[in-house]
């Protein structure tokens, strides 16, 4: 008698921790879902995947450990959106941007803070010259023509066209696009004639050349900056619009600083 109630008190205490323990839980989840919503809502314009509260790949890790990799994960997708917003990573080189990536990826920004955010839009804005110079070039370099065996003047100063191989390919359906390697620095290129014409940043993810070629239906188009022709060999034929843009280029990154150095 005495062992059959032993085991109803055991059974009535386990019970008991089981549901106030599936009780907690449940709050728990509740809370992350609701904050996982809030994340998202103010810092997505669309649905995403981003700011997940479910640690799902770390099934050994429960309670601090569990948060520290959530919480890491969501600073890292915090920052991403507000780098983004601030438009920051336009206004790098691509090696910059690629170095900036890494860290974000990596977890290495400071703790996301009100007096952070200011540093590191201060820190652009105070580095602005600096950042355009090295964009500027990186996209005359992109643009010099490779493996030339004689020291032309176009390797020194970029002409009114240029080709620009391996930079394009075909679609599943029939239309071209932009190689993967080479989105980031046709990218750039669009971003630096924008900001040498003052208007700041391009405004779509990957900007208008990159749009454009993607939407044309012979592989011939044009926008603000450049005429473009798409050929089925990858390369990319492009005509500068604004030569007193393309002349600013040439100034900051072209002659006589090049030919000085040879």
């Amino acid at each position: 008698m005495r062992k059959e109630l032993a085991k109803r008190e055991t059974i009535t205490a386990l019970v008991g921790i089981y549901q106030q323990a599936a009780q907690e839980i449940e709050t728990a989840y509740a809370m992350l879902a609701t904050a996982q919503s809030r994340l998202r809502s103010a810092f997505l314009d669309s649905p995403g995947y981003r700011f997940d509260t479910n640690d799902r790949n770390n099934f050994d890790r429960v309670g601090k450990k569990a948060s520290d990799a959530i919480l890491k994960r969501i600073k890292r997708d915090a920052w991403s959106v507000i780098v983004e917003r601030m438009e920051f990573r336009r206004m790098l080189s691509v090696k910059r941007r690629d170095e900036l990536d890494q860290q974000l990826e990596k977890g290495e920004l400071p703790e996301l803070t009100e007096e952070n955010i200011f540093a590191m839009l201060e820190t652009s804005v105070a580095n602005a010259d600096t950042y355009l110079e090295e964009a500027i070039k990186e996209v005359f370099d992109y643009l010099r023509p490779r493996r030339s065996p004689y020291k032309t003047n176009t390797e020194f100063e970029i002409g009114k066209r240029v080709i620009l191989a391996y930079s394009v390919e075909r679609t599943w359906e029939g239309k071209f696009r932009v190689c993967y390697r080479r989105n980031d620095f046709i990218t750039a290129l669009d971003n630096v004639f924008s900001l040498l014409d003052g208007k700041g940043p391009v405004k779509t993810y990957h900007g208008p050349l990159t749009d454009a070629i993607s939407e044309t239906t012979d592989g011939k188009g044009e926008t603000e900056y450049f005429r473009f022709k798409c050929f089925m060999n990858g390369n990319l034929h492009l005509e500068f619009k604004r030569l007193d843009l393309l002349a600013k280029l040439n100034a900051v990154a072209g002659g006589n600083k090049l030919k000085s150095d040879i």
